[in-house]
């Protein structure tokens, strides 16, 4: 039964990539810079002239708060670099944490972005990894005035893996088309450094009570309870 239930989870994990476009060779990851402990990667996008970035830092709080804190999109706006504004516009799956929602990003003298958002979790316990993807989806249409320019294209995944009991390696990766009217150094720039300064957010957030106390009933603390029965520490 577990190799079976593996197996499941390996070919979700195959169709959220193929269908999304995360293909592992897509990207080849330089180390560019790095600070307070965490790495800063950059890379170079076929086809277009924005770059991709991620960042991974040591986290020193519980995969499920950390798992709490993603969940509650409404907040994004407390912490997620440059997002102003994010508005839920439908539940696909609350069990599986798949969401569709509006985002503002805030662009410095010049016009914010704006895109309507797909998110969706998967949790693999054989590896000790929750994996959040986020990409820019038509299913919902949305209009939320003037004043933004629509991205052309987002993608992002969190992923979050395990330490130990209070520690989780978190990786945060974009890949966004901010489009038209940005010089391609600003905006390359500003990629660069959103992983980072949103993961130096994050340490503040996970420290909220209502986090805490929130994900010790929730289906992230089963998982972790689970894998720590299964041997790990």
């Amino acid at each position: 039964m577990a190799k079976i239930n593996f197996i499941i989870i390996v070919l979700c994990m195959l169709l959220i990539m193929t269908s999304t476009g995360f293909a592992f060779d897509k990207y080849q990851w330089k180390l560019v810079d790095t600070e307070d402990g965490c790495q800063i990667y950059t890379s170079v996008v076929a086809g277009r002239d924005y770059v991709a970035a991620k960042a991974t830092c040591v986290i020193p709080a519980r995969m499920e708060v950390i798992g709490m804190v993603l969940r509650d999109i409404a907040n994004y706006p407390e912490w997620m670099q440059d997002c102003k504004e994010t508005k839920i516009l439908k539940v696909v799956d609350d069990a599986n944490d798949v969401f569709i929602f509006w985002f503002r990003q805030h662009i410095t003298l010049l016009t914010d972005r704006d895109m309507v958002i797909k998110s969706k979790t998967i949790i693999s316990p054989e590896k000790g990894q929750n994996l959040i993807y986020a990409e820019a989806t038509n299913e919902v249409p949305y209009d939320p005035g003037k004043g933004f320019v629509r991205m052309p294209s987002f993608s992002s995944l969190f992923t979050l893996e395990w330490i130990d009991r209070e520690h989780t390696r978190v990786t945060f990766m974009i890949d966004p088309d901010l489009g038209k009217g940005i010089p391609i150094g600003v905006a390359n720039n500003t990629i660069k450094s959103t992983p980072f300064k949103t993961l130096r957010k994050m340490t503040k957030m996970v420290k909220l009570s209502k986090y805490v106390e929130s994900a010790k009933t929730s289906k992230y603390n089963k998982f972790v309870q689970d894998y720590v029965k299964a041997g790990h520490k």
